[in-house]
């Protein structure tokens, strides 16, 4: 993984909701599950 970098975005407010109670169920960071999330798009949409 390379450098890191800030970026601002708005996202829907219940998606939000949800990823927080994720992150807590999981003991992780929100952060860290978006991040999750945008490298599993990312391997399935570029094969």
């Amino acid at each position: 993984m390379g450098k890191r970098v800030t970026v601002n975005t708005t996202l829907d407010e219940d998606l939000i909701k949800k990823v927080k109670i994720l992150a807590i169920e999981e003991g992780k960071r929100m952060n860290d599950l978006i991040e999750e999330a945008l490298q599993e798009l990312i391997s399935r949409k570029c094969k």
